[in-house]
């Protein structure tokens, strides 16, 4: 599954429900799979994953560790940008990431920073430059016998509306799809797989954004 870069696996095949008597899905759905027998396999580990929310240890099976890396798998590592920014003015955030999933996204998709305001405002800066390309974001080097994590690194530049009113906004990534019938649909905006990153949505259900700190807008 790994070296394939599988994205989805079907239940129509190799299940008791569909065939009539156990196949390979009922088998690793009974199958204890910790973190130790990961590291031994070499597979992507994720921070954390092996865990509940209080940190004790979560029991996983085999088949949900498949559920849970088929296709992408990001974690934010690390997310930089300014205290403040003035209205008008250019803003460079920068983000660090690593995909513990068997594949890179399929399609393409902007990356976005979003300012998020009273009201649940949110002001969408458009990206200059060619942007990121989540595409490109695999799991490993090809050939690298370790399928150690590559470290991918965005920067988002863009420029402030130099007519936003000035105040403390929380400031965000926006991954939405790239159709714009879909592009305005929390449910198919990317999230990141870790706990840390905040998942933020509008009332509406338009927006699915990370919010990653607050920033300063001034006149």
């Amino acid at each position: 599954l790994r070296l394939h870069h599988y994205t989805s696996f079907s239940l129509a095949h190799s299940y008791s429900e569909r065939e009539g008597k156990p196949f390979s899905i009922d088998d690793w759905i009974r199958m204890p799979f910790t973190a130790s027998m990961a590291r031994d396999a070499r597979l992507p580990l994720s921070d954390g994953y092996f865990e509940d929310d209080a940190g004790g240890e979560a029991a996983r099976t085999a088949f949900e560790y498949i559920r849970d890396h088929l296709g992408y798998r990001l974690e934010l590592k690390e997310a930089r940008f300014p205290a403040a920014v003035d209205a008008g003015g250019p803003i460079a955030v920068r983000i660090e990431l690593v995909n513990r999933g068997f594949a890179a996204p399929c399609n393409p998709r902007p990356v976005l920073v979003a300012l998020v305001g009273t009201g649940d405002r949110v002001v969408v800066l458009p990206a200059e430059g060619e942007g990121a390309d989540p595409r490109r974001w695999q799991p490993h080097e090809p050939g690298d016998p370790e399928f150690r994590p590559i470290v991918h690194v965005a920067e988002i530049r863009s420029r402030v509306p130099p007519d936003l009113a000035p105040g403390r906004y929380s400031l965000g990534i926006w991954l939405p799809d790239a159709a714009p019938a879909l592009r305005l649909d929390a449910r198919q905006a990317m999230r990141f797989a870790n706990r840390d990153a905040t998942w933020w949505t509008d009332a509406e259900g338009r927006y699915g954004i990370h919010l990653i700190g607050t920033i300063e807008v001034r006149r």
